[in-house]
Order: structure tokens, then sequence, then C-alpha cells
């Protein structure tokens, strides 16, 4: 038999073959093909022997990738990696990092450069002061409830609360039973349509998944994204510690409320320094890595954003932990309980700055004490917001006034030169930190690049000149490095 392009001995297309013989597929019926060629169908086959359904290889294509997509990312590489840190609750982290930003330099960062300022009551330029916070519980500290001061002037066991229980109580139950309480009809949760989803649908619901509203999301190689699967990827930022606003709920009661909202105020407006003060918590275009690594929260803990906790203890314990971890300014809230006859402890607080360097107390606010604020409650002379307020009226207008932020007054170069010098021998500066503050004077033109870059040299040696001169895959692994 000739040989065609297509068969020919020991071919696939030859007699025995299966195909163009008597027992193969084309030899089945009258109206068999009998061309020697090769049909389309029988080309298939030999790429592809075994069939396989159509929804399987669908199946494979539109399976989620094995790694999760990461949300595409706005912005410089290190002021992004700051954030992450920052929205995990690694303040530490974040600062090393936002500081390594400014030392790179470059246009991206000149914003955050030119938002130093400078503090007159340290007499020294700051990107944000380094605030700590403290509780020192002290007197009867066995008492099971500490009775603190309500925003309704409510204390449980305290004088008054007889006459006013059912009044309150039947209060208390029609706002919990109102239309927006989510409390089912028997006064528990579930009534609500977001308590009624289960965890998953919850999670489906706010990124888009099987049964929301969203649109369907495609990888590169157009392969649906699973949801489910890109949320469980990284672990949820939890920037604050909730446990420490509870123990001060629990202690001090509107007091702290008060004293909490106050202070996250003054931090949002950059009062204390711009660093972080207008990051946003819920952001998703600046990764959640640092890197390559997901973050862990620092210990201590914040408080509330860029305030961290330090514990309870004793104005001098705090105070020596404030020093250990390089706090500038300590919040200390000292509750003082003593337990009465027949009646609800008395809760007496006052909210003190420390100086962290020296620990000399700065301010202290005037007494707050429920029992007294029940007697004014009697008499109608007070509510529980206006003895509060009153109470921290004169402590704000100090801190106000004494610790805010300036702006950065203008230097010679024979200033900046003084100041350098001030800079690489202080030694509550981390190395980012002095280089943060050198490039800045760099940029302002007090410093020639010469003297810049000597000054990055004795600081850092030959991370100094890679942060300064190399490629930015260099600098910012000499940052990381510097950094963690």
């Amino acid at each position: 038999m000739s040989s065609t392009p297509y068969g020919s001995e020991g071919g696939g297309y030859g007699e025995g073959s299966g195909y163009g013989s008597e027992s193969g597929p084309a030899a089945s019926g009258p109206e068999a093909n009998l061309t020697t060629g090769p049909t389309p169908m029988s080309l298939y086959q030999l790429v592809q022997p075994e069939w396989t359904p159509l929804r399987q290889q669908l199946a494979r294509v539109m399976q989620p990738p094995t790694t999760p997509p990461t949300p595409p990312m706005v912005g410089p590489l290190l002021r992004n990696e700051a954030n992450v840190a920052y929205r995990y609750g690694n303040l530490p982290l974040a600062r090393e990092l936002y500081f390594g930003f400014l030392a790179r330099g470059g246009v991206d960062s000149q914003e955050d450069l030119n938002s130093l300022k400078f503090s007159a009551y340290f007499r020294r330029p700051v990107w944000q002061l380094r605030w700590g916070a403290s509780i020192g519980l002290h007197g009867d500290t066995e008492v099971t409830d500490y009775a603190p001061i309500r925003a309704d002037g409510k204390t449980p066991g305290g004088m008054g609360e007889m006459a006013g229980m059912g009044e309150m109580s039947s209060s208390y139950e029609s706002e919990m039973m109102g239309p927006n309480s989510g409390l089912g009809p028997e006064g528990g949760p579930g009534s609500s349509s977001m308590d009624s989803m289960s965890p998953y649908e919850q999670r489906m619901d706010a990124v888009g998944g099987p049964g929301s509203s969203g649109t369907p999301q495609y990888d590169r190689d157009g392969r649906m994204i699973d949801p489910s699967a890109s949320v469980a990827a990284a672990p949820e930022a939890q920037m604050t510690d909730p446990s420490v606003g509870e123990r001060m709920e629990e202690l001090m009661g509107y007091v702290a409320t008060v004293v909490t909202e106050g202070m996250k105020t003054r931090m949002a407006s950059g009062q204390f320094g711009a660093a972080f003060a207008n990051l946003d918590p819920d952001a998703k275009d600046q990764g959640d890595t640092v890197a390559g690594d997901y973050v862990q929260p620092s210990d201590p803990r914040m408080w509330i954003p860029s305030v961290v906790y330090l514990g309870e203890g004793s104005t001098q314990e705090m105070s020596k932990a404030a020093a250990e971890q390089n706090i500038e300014l300590l919040l200390h809230f000292d509750v003082s309980m003593k337990t009465v006859r027949n009646s609800s402890p008395q809760n007496s607080t006052r909210v003190k700055v420390i100086d962290g360097r020296s620990g000399r107390t700065l301010i202290t606010s005037d007494e707050m004490d429920n029992r007294e604020l029940q007697r004014l409650l009697q008499t109608k002379r007070a509510t529980a917001e206006s003895y509060v307020n009153d109470a921290l009226e004169k402590f704000w207008s100090v801190l106000d006034s004494k610790l805010s932020l300036r702006d950065f007054p203008t230097l010679t170069p024979a200033q900046s030169r003084a100041r350098v010098t001030g800079v690489l021998g202080d030694s509550t500066f981390s190395l980012l930190r002095k280089l943060a503050e050198i490039r800045y004077m760099g940029n302002q033109g007090w410093l020639t690049e010469d003297e810049m870059e000597q000054a990055f040299a004795i600081a850092a040696s030959n991370d100094g000149m890679t942060i300064l001169y190399g490629s930015q895959a260099d600098a910012v692994t000499a940052i990381h490095e510097i950094a963690q």
C-alpha cells in the first residue's frame, strides 16, 4: 500500500488502525467515509483520546486561583507598608517604615516631609508625639461593681437610684425594643437582616459573593475569583485593642467616654502630629503585607489610634514603663475606690498628663466623684455631662495650649549643622528617624548635598548611602532590615 502523508506502515491511519478499516468507525455503515485522509474527528481523537465533559473543563477554568489576588496598590510602597503596619496595630513598625519613607525622599514624600512640626514643650521637631495611656486603680479595689459615673447620672446602688428605677427600666426597655434596636421579640439578638445571616453570608454580602449585589471578579487568567478565599487570605486588621476600652468603661464609665473622644479628636486633627492622622482604617488599596509578610500587632497594643496602652499600676510604675517604652507623654487615669456601707462604693477619678522622660506630672484634672454627682443631681444643680465637662475644662485648656505642635521655624545653615549634630547624638531617636530629619533639612536647602551625604554616612554607613543613592529596590530592602 502506498504511503500517504498521514498514514504508512506502523502509522496511525493504516490497516488495523481502526480508521478506514472494516473494524473501524469509518466502515460502520454504507455511507462511511472512504477517503484515505484523516477526518476532523480522527485528529481530535488523536490529541484528546479521552472525552472530558465540557462542564469539567469549565470548572477548571473558573476555579479560584490557589493564591488569592492581592488588591491593587496605589501610592509609594513604603508609605503603604507603614499604613498597613498601623492598621494592623503595630505602631512601632509603622513609625519606622514611615521614617524610612521620609529618609528615602523623592517627589512622593514631599508632603509628609513638610508636615514636620515643632514641639515648644520638648523644644524639638516632631512628626508625631509618642503618647501612652495607663490606669492607676487603688483603694478598696476588691469591689465587684466599680459604680462609675454614667451618662444618665445613675450609679448602680447609689443614692437616688431606687426613685427612678421604674422609669429608667421602662425607658430602657422601650429603647431596646424599638424598630431599630436589632433585638428580636424576646429581647435577644437576631431580628436585624445582618444578624439573621450566617457568617459566610455576611462575608459574601460584604465582598460581592453569591447572593449579593456585587459583580463577579476575575483574575488575569480569566478565572473567577472566589470572594470567600480572598477574604480569608489575610487576617482581619485590628488597629486597637478593644479590651482596653472595655476596661476603662468598666472603671470610669462616662469619664472614660469623654476623655476617649477628646483624645481621638485631637489625634485625628493632627494636633500632636500629622503622621497617620488621616489614615483610612478600611483602605483596600495599600496591600496587606510588609516585605511580603502579614503584620502582627505590637506589644503594647494601642488604646486609640497612635496612643499605646501600658497597663495598670501606680503613677510611679507607669512613669517608669513610659520611659522604658520611649513614651513622651503619658495619659494616666487615677481611680480611687472606697467602700460605703449599704451603698455603692465611692469612685473618684482624676486624669493626669505625665512627662514620660522625667516622670513629672504636667496637668491634672479636677476630681470626678460619683457620690458628689448624685448630690448635685438630687438638687438639680448639674447633669452628668455638665459635671464631667466642667471637671475637664481646665485640663483640656492647659493640654491644648502647652502640648499642641507649632509650625517648624526656618533655620539658617549654621543652625541646621548644629541641629544635625544634636540629631546624630540623640539616643531617643531611631536610626531612620534621624535620617528623616536630616533629609528634611537637606530638602529645605539648609544643608548642602555634601553635608547631607556626610550625615547619612555617619549615621548609617553603607546603608545610609544605599538609602540616599541606591536603586529603589535596594533602598527598600535596606529600610526593611533596619525597621524590623
